[in-house]
């Protein structure tokens, strides 16, 4: 199966005037526009068309913007970007206006001080509560109401079927429409382990030599990246409800 074309000159602009750092993670919305986070001060958020022309940026000071997710709360879109580097999560609308930002959960006994918080990725229930997975920090999974009220914790770093070794992306699998679960990367270990919303632990399923970082679902089929960290090239996966798995080279 074929899982993408390259397109060698998609996105060229003016550097001087759309600087970027790094780049971490893309969406697109319902307009079908790109929507990628950068580490540079003044373009936390880049907007392209699918043509590669940018339509728009805007920056939230998140330096270290790094996760990116997307959802529909009552017909509109908003984000949620995680700053792993600022200790910080935040929703915003797609302008760039903050709606709601949430620090490091002092109801956890173990987090200390705002900087073992390094949150890398969310994902938002159909009910608007948010998980986010402190995959750079103490490997929690965190889940609050869809106004930033704590709810509960699990996971934490370590061995074991509930614990994680980088939770370094996480996302809600439906394709059980009556048994939706949660679907999260254990990076260092080559795994993703599934969880029931509540929290439960579920299964794990190894991916030798897999360093995963997000998982995505469309359809019936999971897709995510994958760090070789030999060469730091990357490589997508691909793999369907009946675990049939193909991949590809990206490239460096």
């Amino acid at each position: 199966m074929c899982i993408s074309d390259r397109v060698i000159n998609w996105g060229i602009q003016d550097r001087s005037q759309f600087r970027i750092n790094d780049c971490h993670e893309m969406v697109m919305d319902k307009k079908n526009r790109i929507l990628m986070t950068t580490t540079h001060p003044k373009n936390n958020i880049l907007i392209f068309n699918t043509s590669g022309k940018i339509l728009d940026s805007w920056s939230i000071n998140y330096n270290g913007a790094h996760g990116l997710s997307i959802f529909d709360e009552g017909g509109e879109e908003f984000l949620f970007i995680t700053d792993p580097e600022n200790h910080k999560v935040c929703k915003t609308d797609l302008n760039g206006n903050k709606i709601l930002e949430i620090g490091y959960p002092k109801e956890i006994d173990e987090y200390k001080s705002e900087d073992q918080f390094k949150p890398t990725e969310t994902v938002v229930s159909s009910n608007g509560d948010i998980y986010i997975a402190d995959g750079y920090g103490l490997d929690y999974i965190i889940k609050y109401d869809h106004k930033g009220n704590y709810l509960f914790h699990f996971g934490g770093h370590g061995e074991g079927d509930e614990k994680f070794d980088c939770c370094h992306g996480i996302t809600i699998d439906q394709r059980e429409v009556n048994n939706p679960s949660l679907l999260i990367t254990s990076r260092t270990k080559n795994e993703f382990k599934r969880f029931s919303l509540d929290g439960d632990y579920i299964e794990t399923i190894s991916l030798p030599g897999c360093w995963i970082c997000r998982p995505v679902i469309k359809n019936d089929y999971l897709y995510f990246a994958v760090i070789v960290t030999s060469s730091w090239n990357c490589l997508l996966y691909t793999s369907d409800a009946a675990d049939e798995r193909s991949s590809e080279d990206l490239g460096g």
